[in-house]
């Protein structure tokens, strides 16, 4: 039996490492925002008629001045404005507040580029410069792409059957989309457009992409500020069924070096988890995000719901047997699973007798010899999960 070790996609992450906060948030702006509007369309938005507000979780945690200030900037960005007077009451501190989380609520704007100020006696802000990354007619046209391709994809994911699917579709289908874009070579790496328009992205683009897919499903989706292993780092929350969990559609696609451009591993050691969990091995910025909303419950995470999980490999193979065997009707040759801690899926990763039991197990299931007895696996030692990829029987 031969037994080979994979490694996840995201070395490239290490990028990310150099750049500043408003390069992995986004962060860049121009334009000019009108004092106190709430009128927000006198203008005509670049594609879309309308826009939705009373739904954005940053927006709910602001009032008064700081929330005017908030409708104003999205109604001046949704038009591509190139600036935006401001009530001269705002700080430098609250305007930087105020963008931050109308970035966090808002992957529909993809164009916004970066944002500077103006300010005045005592230091307030009086005007905000707003930059984007083409002029309003490439705006328009790249918006009508991202907007063409969400509305197909929706309708692909809106006709699963419930939260759970529908959550797990959205991280997949980045998976099969999107590829990490190491050398930055897209136009649009930290967005929602280059990660589903131009199919690569570093993981704010995969992060935005999920919100705007979440969100286009109905589900309330939040950006999440952070790193990861010593990397600054992106991902989501998402409310399903009424409580909030995090998804790392980053790390959820796996790559393995050699693998083919077209080649897709789904993984879901991040999918549905407690803020408990995904601080293992990610650390939320406490002061570059907005309060989020406790994130506790298990109910929805992916190997609760599966049945693949267990203290150890023996407790549950059948379960994995049983699985592995549907997953490879459908074409997919592996199987998951989370096991009690990391020593557990280390002694299943390489328990001879284990993983006999497991191939021997799926082809028995099958009625053929489907998989050789040779495997390779990836394992996640801060989640506890275990992937084992089966070889296709000589034939």
């Amino acid at each position: 039996m031969q037994i080979h070790r994979l490694f996840r996609r995201g070395a490239a992450l290490a990028l990310g490492a150099a750049l500043t906060l408003s390069l992995l948030c986004g962060c860049s702006l121009l334009d000019e925002l009108r004092t106190g509007s709430n009128d927000l369309f006198r203008g005509e938005p670049v594609t879309r008629q309308q826009v939705e507000l009373e739904g954005k979780y940053g927006r709910s945690q602001l009032d008064g001045l700081q929330r005017e200030l908030y409708d104003d900037l999205y109604c001046a960005v949704s038009r591509a404005e190139d600036s935006i007077q401001v009530d001269s009451r705002i700080t430098v501190e609250e305007l930087e507040t105020v963008y931050r989380y109308y970035f966090s609520d808002s992957p529909e704007h993809f164009w916004v580029d970066g944002y500077s100020y103006v300010t005045g006696p005592g230091g307030r802000v009086q005007k905000v410069l707003l930059r984007y990354i083409g002029t309003r007619e490439e705006i328009a046209r790249m918006d009508g792409e991202l907007e063409q391709r969400v509305e197909e994809l929706t309708a692909q994911g809106a006709a699963l059957p419930g939260d759970f699917e529908k959550s797990v579709w959205v991280s997949d289908e980045l998976a099969r989309r999107v590829r990490y874009d190491t050398d930055l070579s897209g136009k649009s790496p930290y967005t929602a457009y280059g990660a589903l328009v131009e199919g690569r992205a570093v993981c704010q683009g995969y992060a935005k992409a999920a919100q705007l897919l979440y969100q286009k499903l109905g589900y309330p989706c939040l950006y999440v500020r952070g790193e990861s292993r010593g990397e600054r780092h992106g991902w989501v929350m998402v409310k399903l069924g009424g409580s909030y969990y995090h998804v790392d559609p980053t790390w959820n696609d796996l790559y393995v070096e050699g693998m083919g451009e077209d080649e897709v591993i789904l993984n879901h050691s991040y999918q549905n988890i407690t803020t408990a969990a995904i601080s293992r091995d990610h650390q939320i910025y406490g002061d570059e995000n907005y309060p989020l909303p406790p994130a506790d419950s298990t109910e929805m995470d992916y190997y609760r719901v599966k049945g693949l999980q267990g203290a150890d490999f023996g407790g549950i193979a059948e379960r994995v047997i049983a699985v592995a065997a549907e997953n490879i009707g459908r074409g997919d040759y592996s199987v998951e699973m989370q096991l009690g801690d990391a020593q557990a899926i280390q002694a299943a990763a390489e328990s001879t007798g284990g993983m006999r039991r497991l191939i021997s197990g799926v082809n028995e299931t099958l009625g053929r010899e489907a998989v050789a007895y040779r495997y390779s696996y990836y394992q996640n030692p801060d989640q506890f999960t275990l992937q084992i990829y089966f070889e296709k029987a000589a034939s």
